[in-house]
């Protein structure tokens, strides 16, 4: 079997790409031939991990131009077996090419419904969806029945998917590569100091693009809370505006200069594997305030490197976090129960280090190699 992942646009960061590559390289090791497919590159070269069919577009294309680049690179896509749509504007090539070239098609559901995020329930974490999206959305709903296959990233969104589009998606939670995210002295000490975080330092760390669902203001405010009361506390951010450059994305820059936090909050460029590791080590606590996220790939990163995580109970993050055993999970956007949950752990060293135990623990429950079957279970 050969199998693509698609995508429109490369290079790519954020969870759902990590998920699929994850997926990609387990496949690989159990022998199937698979690869992420994207039709152009924005600036630079493409990843190693990806290949480009040589479209000419620089950024994620609108309705017209998913449709148009979509046929153009389903005519490319001939040679595999099972397309992986992972967004919803690349349902539409891998669903060309299978009436070209008759490939199976496997819709992998990262994100919530679209009638759930325009719902009052959703509405609080999304607050307002594009006019482009809900295009997108319009015709995705009428490729959907030439999908063979349907994968989610969390029992929630599984549950979400069933009540609001009437799909049953198979949940696949996602892994960590154990022989790349795991504790390390060296890369602790190195990043501390890198971080100017002294012993007395507790620091804290958020790896995600910017973004109103993402909360940046709830942890800034904490932060805030928390210099206040007196803790020496270091908050590190992976927000810049296109996670390349050492600078705040402006959206969060405002909030931190609102708040006269400049000495306690601090962009660090993290796309390469190296700095996330150095961070993840570096830091006392991973905190992820996210409202509603669909699972939290950095969750399972920061716990196979033994970090107790801080995060709301909410969306698919309790299916990775017990609370008060790996670490806290706080009252839905509530800045006073987050800020006593860092505070707790901030304080109590004993604490901090059974929750990294557990953390590291439960990180052996997602392992890539047990999707990647189950996956094959499903499509074989």
């Amino acid at each position: 079997m050969k199998v693509a992942h698609l995508w429109f646009v490369a290079p790519i960061y954020g969870g759902a790409e990590t998920w699929a590559l994850g997926l990609s390289k387990a496949l690989k090791r159990l022998g199937v031939d698979s690869e992420m497919v994207c039709w152009a590159v924005d600036g630079g070269e493409p990843p190693e991990f990806v290949r480009v069919l040589g479209g000419d577009v620089v950024s994620t294309p609108d309705l017209v131009d998913s449709l148009l680049y979509g046929a153009l690179m389903a005519e490319r896509l001939g040679d595999y077996d099972l397309l992986c749509a992972h967004h919803m504007d690349v349902l539409f090539p891998a669903v060309f090419s299978k009436s070209l070239h008759g490939n199976l098609v496997a819709n992998i559901l990262h994100s919530p419904p679209m009638d759930w995020k325009l719902s009052e329930e959703g509405t609080v974490s999304y607050r307002r969806v594009s006019e482009k999206s809900q295009q997108i959305y319009s015709v995705w709903k009428m490729f959907l029945p030439y999908t063979d296959f349907y994968f989610t990233n969390s029992v929630w969104n599984q549950n979400l998917h069933e009540k609001y589009e009437g799909l049953s998606p198979v949940p696949l939670l996602g892994g960590v590569d154990h022989d790349v995210f795991k504790p390390d002295l060296a890369l602790r000490e190195e990043y501390r100091a890198k971080l100017k975080a002294d012993d007395e330092t507790i620091l804290l760390f958020y790896s995600s693009a910017a973004g109103r669902r993402k909360r940046h203001e709830i942890l800034l405010r904490g932060v805030k809370a928390l210099t206040s009361q007196g803790l020496k506390v270091k908050c590190i951010l992976t927000c810049s505006k296109d996670r390349r450059s050492q600078s705040l994305h402006p959206l969060v820059r405002r909030i931190v200069e609102s708040l006269g936090i400049q000495d306690s909050v601090h962009a660090f460029p993290a796309t390469g594997l190296n700095a996330l590791l150095g961070l993840y080590n570096a830091c006392d606590v991973y905190v992820h305030p996210a409202n509603n996220e669909h699972l939290g790939m950095a969750i399972m990163e920061a716990m196979a490197v033994g970090k107790p995580v801080v995060a709301q109970n909410n969306g698919g993050v309790p299916e990775l976090v017990k609370d008060n055993e790996q670490g806290f999970l706080f009252k839905t956007d509530s800045i006073d129960n987050m800020v006593d949950r860092i505070r707790r752990l901030s304080l109590d060293t004993e604490l901090r280090n059974a929750m990294s135990q557990s953390a590291l623990r439960r990180s052996r429950d997602f392992e890539w190699m047990d999707v990647a079957r189950r996956f094959l279970e499903v499509v074989s």
